[in-house]
């Protein structure tokens, strides 16, 4: 385990140029998407579904991104049945094989060229047949994956794609769980869902083609930013070639700062690496949450004279400090990791979100004022990563290692696959801060010998393929486990499934903290931190007003300690369905309900009003907003209540009325639990219509929001 300071340098973002169409000029690499072909899918294993005279008439016509379990489709929405129905003692969501069947063409132009098709992601192993040919099969439902189809196609007539897709519990594939009908800890906490639920592309190339771009910089300190490029080709044809490959390097503005040139002769079947470097930069434009500067690679190789592939990438510079007991760093300046988790679970979409969605995801979060994400606890979409790079969000990724360690020789080997998987599709993406190597090994599988060979494992590999960044594992059950990693990572539940919320005091980076809140439960309970509610089974826990207490505590706690801790992560974004035992009697069935925002992705909770309150300036982000805009019924009738603001501005003023013909007076922040996270007015007469609050910043008001109250709804104008 590494005891000094970590500093790690930028990775890169690996991005594909490709066009929209085949019918462009065969000579260049070409790359489209299938997703809105005619997709035929049928929820059970069928048997000859691989074979091309196969009938598929009958079966439910879909687009892809699609998944088998969360309603993408309009039809198949089993999650929030639960994983079993015990009284009958038969399985409710499916978890099983699933079948997709389409056609695709490939003109005869593109003889001679090597043809791929690539899955995102297909969950949790994919067997993949072409013109009922077996072509190859992936075990992981988080990593991309790409088969060689060239030998199997019919160029210039319609060829067959069948896919078996298959979610099934598997002690040979990560994730895996003991005990599916088990809870807590044998049973982990989120929905594994089936489908080909991220994209897919047709990919055309060259016998010689790149096939995968390294970017290392090395910066920080006084020496001259360094940028290490590698890049590997492969060259499927039965030729020798004399290959020269050209690295043009591009400025964030666009501008052209080198054009690295080498030349290799690469061997029939054989794959050869180029390696290069550049140091001349000028003065270098750091990528950083608030200026996210990205230069760029453009690879193109050639042979005979003829340009035959080409290959984009991204990549920016930056250097950053990551222990625990101590302040995170990032380009020489201080910063609290002010984290979120995130699942890609999304109502009436499950896994299969649209790229579009990802990006909004990613921005909803930054809105708030975040600047690092957990992806909880898989790989996120390419394009969620793209929209961190870009936006500036920094990003902690992890394999679906979570809670059962299996001792079947063939989920270590999985295990590892998938890490490979991930890090090298990552490895660019400026956003990656940190590998993650599992989550909760707290749970039913391996001993304590068995899991810490696995977790090992897992280290010693990433770090052959990625040296420069520190590997983490949150909530690991043994000591021997903690100390594997490089920064581990707790949890802390005080205050929610244990003890009391004023016993919060980090000093170790915490992968999750937060609590239940069901958006319409609200109580006027005046809670105190001290005290343990949760083996008190009160309704009132769940309340959006507990659980702002909750998460006023520790992000008050969290940003007076600065100094002292590499910073925390809420848990979590958004809702998200959670079909194990147990979930059953949430207020919403099988929903975990400690996101910041409902599984919509839209409606915002009380409390993710309060994080932009704390984590976003007013000169940047001014806001107000009066607690709580889903509790419409509060004051049906005149009484006296506390009412409080959440806002980023130096005062706030409440008035009764839109007209502020009478104002309940100013506040600074100077309430909540430790007196520095709300704008509070106590016992006040509330008897008029509507609640009117104004901000001030900098002597002038910056911005306003109103209150309706109960069920009067002819509001003042």
């Amino acid at each position: 385990m590494l005891k000094q300071k970590l500093h790690y340098c930028l990775i890169v973002f690996i991005g594909i140029y490709f066009l929209s169409s085949f019918t462009a000029a065969a000579d260049k690499r070409i790359k489209y998407s299938i997703n809105n072909n005619e997709w035929k899918f049928k929820k059970e294993d069928v048997k000859n579904a691989h074979k091309v005279s196969f009938k598929d008439s009958e079966w439910l016509s879909v687009n892809i991104p699609h998944d088998f379990n969360g309603g993408s489709d309009g039809v198949n929405n089993d999650v929030f049945e639960g994983r079993f129905d015990f009284e009958n003692d038969v399985r409710t969501m499916y978890k099983g094989p699933a079948w997709y069947r389409t056609k695709f063409k490939i003109d005869e132009v593109q003889k001679g060229k090597r043809v791929f098709v690539e899955f995102e992601a297909v969950s949790l192993e994919a067997q993949v047949w072409v013109n009922g040919k077996k072509v190859g099969t992936h075990k992981g439902g988080y990593t991309a994956f790409s088969i060689d189809i060239t030998n199997f196609i019919k160029f210039g007539k319609e060829n067959i794609l069948a896919v078996r897709a298959d979610n099934t519990n598997n002690s040979g594939i990560a994730p895996w769980m003991s005990d599916e009908k088990g809870s807590f800890p044998f049973s982990f906490d989120y929905a594994v869902y089936g489908g080909i639920y991220r994209d897919v592309w047709i990919q055309i190339t060259d016998p010689v083609k790149i096939e995968k771009v390294f970017n290392t910089p090395v910066c920080g300190g006084q020496a001259p930013s360094v940028l290490s490029i590698e890049t590997r080709v492969k060259n499927y044809s039965k030729n020798t070639k004399k290959v020269k490959l050209s690295s043009k390097i591009y400025s964030p503005n666009g501008k052209l700062l080198a054009d690295k040139i080498m030349s290799k002769t690469i061997e029939a079947g054989s794959e050869n690496s180029f390696l290069q470097s550049e140091s001349a930069f000028g003065e270098v434009k750091f990528w950083s949450v608030n200026e996210p500067n990205l230069y760029k690679v453009v690879s193109t190789i050639s042979y005979d004279g003829k340009v035959i592939d080409n290959f984009e990438s991204s990549f920016g510079f930056r250097y950053y400090t990551l222990a625990n007991n101590e302040a995170f760093s990032l380009n020489g300046e201080q910063m609290l990791l002010r984290g979120v988790n995130r699942h890609q679970d999304m109502e009436g979409l499950g896994y299969a979100l649209p790229n579009e969605q990802h990006y909004a995801d990613a921005q909803i979060i930054k809105d708030a004022g975040f600047n690092v994400i957990r992806h909880a606890h898989y790989p996120c979409d390419r394009e969620f990563a793209k929209a961190c790079d870009e936006l500036g969000l920094l990003l902690w990724l992890e394999i679906p290692l979570t809670g059962s360690v299996s001792d079947d020789p063939a989920f270590l080997v999985n295990c590892k696959q998938q890490m490979k998987e991930m890090v090298e599709q990552y490895y660019n993406n400026p956003a990656v801060i940190v590998w993650g190597v599992g989550n909760e090994s707290d749970r039913s599988g391996a001993n304590e010998a068995g899991s810490n060979k696995v977790y090992q494992e897992l280290v010693n590999q990433t770090k052959e393929i990625d040296p420069n960044r520190p590997i983490t594992g949150c909530n690991f059950k043994y000591k021997s486990n903690q100390q594997i990693v490089d920064v581990y990572a707790p949890q802390d539940w005080s205050g929610w499934y244990m003890g009391e919320i004023d016993s919060y005091n980090p000093s170790q980076i915490i992968g999750e903290y937060g609590a239940d809140m069901e958006y319409t439960t609200h109580s006027e309970e005046k809670f105190d931190v001290s005290k343990n509610y949760y083996s008190s089974g009160k309704t009132e826990f769940w309340s959006q007003e507990y659980g702002c207490l909750l998460h006023e505590y520790k992000i008050s706690v969290g940003e007076s300690n600065k100094g002292k801790f590499p910073g925390h992560f809420v848990w979590v974004a958004f809702d998200f369905a959670s079909p194990r035992i147990g979930r059953d009697i949430n207020p919403i069935p099988y929903m975990n309900q400690k996101g910041l925002i409902l599984h919509d992705h839209k409606t915002k909770k009380d409390v993710y009003y309060l994080y932009q309150s704390m984590y976003r300036k007013a000169s940047d982000c001014p806001m107000v907003y009066i607690v709580s805009k889903s509790w419409p019924d509060r004051f049906e009738e005149p009484a006296e209540k506390d009412v409080w603001v959440y806002s980023n501005c130096d005062s706030v003023v409440l008035y009764k009325d839109l007209k502020k013909n009478v104002s309940y007076g100013s506040r600074i922040k100077n309430a909540g639990p430790r007196g520095d996270t709300r704008f509070q007015w106590d016992s006040i007469m509330v008897d008029t219509k509507v609640l009117y609050a104004e901000g001030w910043f900098g002597n002038k008001i910056v911005a306003r929001d109103t209150l309706n109250l109960g069920k009067r709804s002819d509001v003042e104008k």
